[in-house]
Parts: C-alpha cells; structure tokens; sequence
C-alpha cells in the first residue's frame, strides 16, 4: 500500500478515534426527584400508615377508616383495647377505639404468639 494511503487511513482512523471520545449523550441523566429510601425507611412508612388507619394490616389502602368504637361498639371496643393493652409487646401499641378493630385484633395475636402454649394469659383465649 502506497505510503499516502496509509497516511490517509491513519488520519481518518484517528479523527474517527477523536470525535467518539468527544461524544455527548444526547439526554441528561435525569436526577430523581424522590430521594431513596431504605427498606427500614419505607417498613417504618407502612407501619405508621396501617397505625394511623389509612392502611390495612396486609397494606391495602382503606377508603374510609372505620373505628372499633363506631364498628362493635364502645363497651364492646374497650373490652378489646384492654386485651390488646395487657398482651401487646409494643412501646406503642395499636390498642386504641380509635383504631379499626381488625388492627387492635391482629396486635393481640401478635402479642400473644409471644407467649408459649402454656404461659398464654387470659387474654388470649378470650
């Protein structure tokens, strides 16, 4: 191959080199707008969530929040508030009227399995 050819490829091959290591991406990265979150992060989010009424125990979303007080009762919802209060584990438990009955319920069983088949209190067979 004559030596201009070479010459010519050489400088064609090297422009070609040059102009793909200038190249931009033609779209930004876009930055999120949420930051992350961690699984702790988002865990505690649904806890607070189901406490507050606006979910369900198995995270469902509630249309409209029904309390144990207005769903049972109010002799009959502080009766299970006070089960839930003597077996709960919790610092701050979901034992309240206030709650859905079905959240103050799940807390007892909760709280219950805690116990051994043969230390269950009351509580938990009533």
């Amino acid at each position: 191959m004559p030596r201009q050819a070479i010459a010519l490829v050489s400088t064609s091959l090297f422009a070609l080199i040059l102009s793909a290591c200038d190249a931009r991406p033609s779209d930004p990265v876009p930055t999120p707008t949420v930051p992350p979150t961690t699984p702790a992060a988002a865990a505690a989010e649904t806890t607070a969530a189901i406490q507050s009424g606006s979910l369900s125990p198995q995270g469902q979303p509630l249309e409209k929040p029904v309390t144990c007080r207005e769903e049972i009762g109010d002799a009959a919802a502080q009766a299970l508030v006070r089960r839930c209060i003597a077996v709960s584990p919790a610092t701050r438990p979901p034992c309240n009227v206030a709650n859905p009955c079905q959240m103050i319920e799940d807390e007892i069983k909760r709280g219950c399995d805690f116990f051994g088949p043969n230390e269950k209190p009351a509580e938990c067979t009533s």
